[in-house]
């Protein structure tokens, strides 16, 4: 399904922002390929802060646990190891990717993920119009349950893979694209939710207009019944309606877009029936 690995990131952390003071205290990375999780890193992190009650409370996450976890300077260079230059995926992603960024300061690291999808704006885009998206509230609506629980770095990133899956499933059920590549999702999510249909439709068009092309072995050549020879380059879809046309050129290069049914439909000529366009037999 997805043409190249990615990897959900989901971080827990003592405050809202790193401007503020916050620390992470707790990461899981999923590395998603084809459609499944095959791969995870996750730890509780050390970051020497305390620990407030009201995180506390929502990520059950205790001062004893990040005290006795690994130091942020040996989880964030086996993270970034993890990651890799595969791109990055996140549930409102500009929240994980500051703090990403903040620690690997830190640490004088640099993350080299090859960009950075956001699920929140994804599924806005994809499914616009749902009463939430939050992710526990979205993968409700969506029929995605919950293993674990919610605010621990594992379960949320579990969740969210499974969204992100979810989503390519359903782009590739509505446009029939073979896989999705993460640089796809990127691009969907620069554009507005009404931009995202014309847009797919283009892409998947494209890229079954350039499989076409290849599958194209031997030169396959017509006589037009007037008596010119033409050379077949495709068979391809209108973009307007989806309907099948014939993509030929003459030999002086110039390409011609037809109707399939009126390429090869048949014409009178001096009361005879015959083929608009004849194949030439090639000896």
């Amino acid at each position: 399904m997805f043409a190249r690995p990615i990897v959900m990131i989901d971080f827990e952390t003592s405050g809202m922002s790193p401007e503020q003071g916050g620390r992470v205290t707790e990461v899981a990375a999923l590395r998603i390929a084809g459609g499944e999780v095959v791969d995870r890193f996750v730890s509780l992190i050390n970051s020497n802060v305390r620990i407030p009650y009201y995180i506390t409370e929502l990520t059950g996450i205790t001062q004893s646990m990040v005290d006795r976890a690994p130091p942020v300077s040996e989880v964030m260079p086996e993270l970034l190891d993890f990651i890799g230059t595969d791109t990055l995926a996140a549930h409102n992603a500009s929240f994980d990717e500051k703090f990403l960024k903040a620690e690997s300061d830190r640490q004088g690291l640099w993350p080299a993920h090859d960009g950075l999808v956001c699920s929140v704006k994804l599924a806005r885009r994809i499914f616009p119009g749902m009463p939430s998206y939050s992710l526990s509230k979205l993968a409700s609506s969506l029929g995605i349950r919950f293993q674990g629980a919610a605010h621990r770095a594992e379960a949320d990133a579990e969740v969210a893979s499974k969204l992100l899956i979810y989503v390519a499933q359903q782009i590739s059920e509505r446009y029939a694209a073979e896989s999705v590549d993460p640089q796809l999702l990127i691009e969907i999510n620069k554009m507005s939710a009404a931009k995202v249909p014309s847009f797919l439709k283009k892409q998947f068009q494209r890229q079954d207009l350039n499989k076409s092309q290849k599958k194209v072995g031997t030169v396959q050549k017509f006589r037009h019944y007037k008596g010119g020879v033409y050379e077949l380059v495709c068979e391809a879809t209108q973009e307007s309606d989806l309907s099948p046309v014939i993509v030929y050129r003459s030999h002086n290069g110039t390409v011609w877009t037809r109707p399939k049914d009126v390429f090869f439909e048949m014409v009178e000529v001096d009361g005879v029936r015959v083929p608009r366009f004849a194949p030439i037999e090639i000896e």
